[in-house]
């Protein structure tokens, strides 16, 4: 188990920067404009990219166009899984119908369909994961059907062709993650047995031939996430369990892959209290030098961490509170889904409660952070979505990215405060620019000094960028004249109020004020004009 208090360093740090145009010797991020993106009527659970083909998995019917909305007649059937071109964000026509049984229960299912009359079905893909050689995209989920043929909860497919293979399983509950090597496909999540074979939760079978073999490492609770080492000699597990085979810590693991599954050396954990307070590991992904996990709690650690991936020893820890459900790396910074309301833990990170921004479910830091800091940085990369139509108000679920776009996927229904269900994407500046102005001005107020001739003072308050902490400040006489210019930084959290005073003005002459916020791409917002102000 790790401590996971900040240290007296980490709240002392000044803001952090970093954003598409950052000082010098500061990592350049992608931008926060969203880019047009396809869109799910339902969750997307998990996302992945083989070569320029972006693959969506998750619990939905049909796709839409960017802007559109649910039931536009340009709606494409798909059901649960969908493919689009990485670049353009556009469908492929790659289709296949995944399906599940419906059953009677009158207990709500979660995570599945409700067809009235306490009759439910659960055909959710939860996890698509393709071959090292991208040949092949293996799923995993509730589904027991694809195109009509019998999968219980597993199948691949052939790629580029997109054909189901004849790889066919029975698993007794859900395949929650999957992780594939050259040799063999790890299956981790709910389930006690596959084709009538017990295996607690984790379960392996050949790539070659698709038999299950004899690797069988025990998990006593649910495994949501499996990582393979670079090595190819171990399998990191992340999930809610306590013990695999029989050894801590809560929620991180190492197993080998040799013939049964043995346990590694592993030395992180998540914390566990009790079942009511306690944190569970929800992504993993590794850059070849480090493991870094995501975490949801309740009452306890929800943030990030880095691992060293021969051994779990703790690298740094990020105490960002608001559960963490998706992980992507691109250009040594650390990509992260969540809906994160309080990361005053870290530098450059903002406080609880800001009022209109409770939530900022996408951030950007450093995998490496510089030694000055003991835990890394919120970097300025501050684009957001809502927390969708479901029950767990979270908004991102899945991330990937192909070195030029990080694709999202969630259960959201707007980024950025505009309307986009499911999917959305981002751009480097390798390829996408940087289009977006900053948030709006606010109207400046103009009064009098008292005791002055020819002399106006404007008050106005900072705006903010989403991916730009510096800005220039225009104030603007009669809609024509730039009286004042200034450039400073500011955060959504903390925008200050700004004063300048014009003076030399005709005495008795009326004058109205605006102010202009710049980007250092000359993108531009410029408030609405004060009220007019008589001078002296």
């Amino acid at each position: 188990m790790f401590a996971l208090a900040a240290s007296p360093l980490a709240m002392l740090v000044p803001h952090a920067g970093a954003d598409t145009r950052p000082p010098p010797g500061v990592p350049v991020t992608i931008t926060a404009d969203p880019l047009p993106t396809w869109q799910t009527d339902g969750v997307v659970w998990s996302l992945a990219v083989v070569g320029d083909v972006i693959y969506a998995g998750g619990n939905f019917d049909r796709i839409r166009p960017p802007g559109a909305d649910p039931g536009d007649p340009r709606e494409q059937v798909r059901h649960n899984l969908a493919a689009f071109n990485a670049a353009t964000g556009e469908p492929l026509p790659w289709a296949p119908k995944v399906e599940g049984t419906p059953f009677d229960s009158g207990t709500p299912q979660t995570d599945c369909d409700d067809l009235g009359g306490d009759r439910w079905v659960c055909d959710a893909v939860w996890k698509v994961a393709p071959s090292p050689d991208g040949t092949r995209l293996y799923v995993g989920g509730d589904f027991t059907k694809i195109n009509d043929q019998r999968r219980g909860k597993i199948a691949s497919f052939d790629l580029p062709a997109g054909t189901l293979t004849t790889f066919r399983h029975e698993f007794n509950s859900r395949v929650k993650t999957l992780a594939v090597t050259r040799d063999a496909v790890y299956a981790g999540g709910y389930f006690t047995t596959v084709d009538g074979t017990a295996r607690q939760r984790l379960a392996a079978f050949t790539a070659a031939t698709g038999a299950l073999t004899g690797w069988a490492p025990t998990a006593d609770r649910g495994v949501h996430a499996m990582l393979a080492a670079p090595d190819g000699g171990r399998i990191i597990l992340g999930g809610d369990f306590h013990r695999v085979n029989g050894r801590g810590p809560h929620g991180l693991a190492a197993v080998r892959t040799d013939a049964t599954g043995t346990s590694a050396p592993w030395e992180t954990g998540v914390e566990y209290f009790d079942d009511k307070r306690r944190s569970w590991v929800t992504d993993l992904v590794t850059d070849g030098e480090a493991v870094y996990a995501s975490a949801n709690g309740e009452g306890t650690f929800d943030g990030r961490l880095a691992l060293n991936i021969d051994d779990g020893t703790r690298r740094w820890v990020d105490n960002c509170e608001g559960a963490t459900q998706a992980l992507t790396i691109l250009d040594g910074l650390l990509y992260s889904g969540s809906h994160a309301h309080n990361c005053s833990s870290q530098p450059g990170g903002f406080p609880d409660s800001v009022p209109n921004h409770t939530y900022q479910r996408l951030l950007a830091e450093p995998t490496n952070p510089d030694p000055q800091y003991d835990t890394p940085p919120i970097l300025h990369w501050f684009p957001t979505t809502n927390g969708g139509a479901t029950a767990y108000n979270q908004g991102p679920r899945a991330m990937d990215n192909d070195g030029r776009y990080v694709w999202v996927g969630g259960d959201f229904t707007t980024v950025n405060q505009q309307p986009q269900q499911g999917l959305t994407r981002f751009g480097s500046l390798a390829v996408a620019k940087d289009v977006n102005p900053p948030e709006p001005v606010r109207k400046p107020t103009v009064t009098k000094p008292d005791g002055t001739t020819g002399t106006l003072t404007i008050n106005w308050t900072q705006t903010w960028d989403r991916d730009n902490a510096q800005l220039t400040y225009q104030v603007i006489r009669d809609d024509n004249t730039v009286v004042h210019t200034v450039t400073e930084t500011s955060t959504y959290w903390d925008l200050k109020s700004r004063t300048f005073t014009d003076t030399g003005l005709a005495p008795g002459s009326t004058h109205t004020y605006s102010v202009r916020a710049v980007d250092p791409f000359d993108n531009r917002f410029r408030s609405a004009r004060s009220d007019p102000a008589q001078a002296g």
